[in-house]
């Protein structure tokens, strides 16, 4: 037990370090500035990480999902090389929505439709931006497109938490610009990039 404790305050204070990193670099740029390609770039990757039982997935610039569920695949068989979740639960670490643009461009339709984000002030009604990211995500069941990598280790993913939403105007960010042919979504304040921490949960048998 003594020994676990200095690895926990390690692990806190490096995920705190970055976490710092990340924020105050995003918070220094305006907001123009830091727009990413709503598409995937050609040649992007994404790799993975395991350190210490902590699962990462990767990315410096936005990826297509078949890389990323190849980069999760990966990881996972890395992390249950059994072929299966052997956890009563596990945190997987994803990094940056906005490097995944199919799921920056679901999160900021979920935003127009979503009783708990305010489109017109561009800011959460439940807890908080954070709070009302991570419930649409569960609530509009964002993470779909990956759940056949999670099935296939016997497990299944759920918002685990949210943290430094980034919100953009609808025909001023690029990354809201495929919503800008809705006359609905004109101006509309919505949620497109935030930092994302996804919880696995084993599926009940027979799966």
């Amino acid at each position: 037990m003594e020994d676990s404790l200095p690895r926990a305050r390690s692990l806190r204070s490096a995920r705190s370090v970055w976490l710092c990193a990340i924020g105050c670099a995003l918070a220094a740029a305006p907001l123009a500035a830091r727009a990413q390609p709503t598409t995937p770039e050609a040649g992007c990757t994404a790799s993975h990480e395991l350190r210490d039982g902590e699962m990462r997935l990767r990315a410096t610039c936005p990826v297509p999902l078949a890389e990323s569920s190849r980069a999760l695949t990966e990881l996972l068989l890395e992390k249950y090389p059994g072929g299966r979740m052997t956890d009563a639960r596990a945190t997987l670490e994803i990094g940056r929505i906005a490097y995944h643009p199919w799921l920056s461009k679901g999160l900021a339709e979920a935003g127009l439709r979503s009783p708990v984000w305010d489109a017109d002030r561009g800011r959460g009604l439940s807890g908080g931006d954070n709070a009302a990211v991570a419930s649409m995500i569960d609530a509009r069941k964002l993470l779909q497109a990956w759940q056949p990598v999670f099935m296939r280790f016997g497990a299944r993913a759920r918002a685990g938490s949210v943290e430094k939403v980034l919100v953009g105007k609808v025909g001023k960010t690029d990354e809201l610009a495929p919503l800008a042919k809705h006359a609905a979504a004109a101006g509309k304040k919505l949620p497109f990039d935030a930092i994302l921490w996804i919880r696995l949960e084993p599926l009940p048998r027979p799966y």
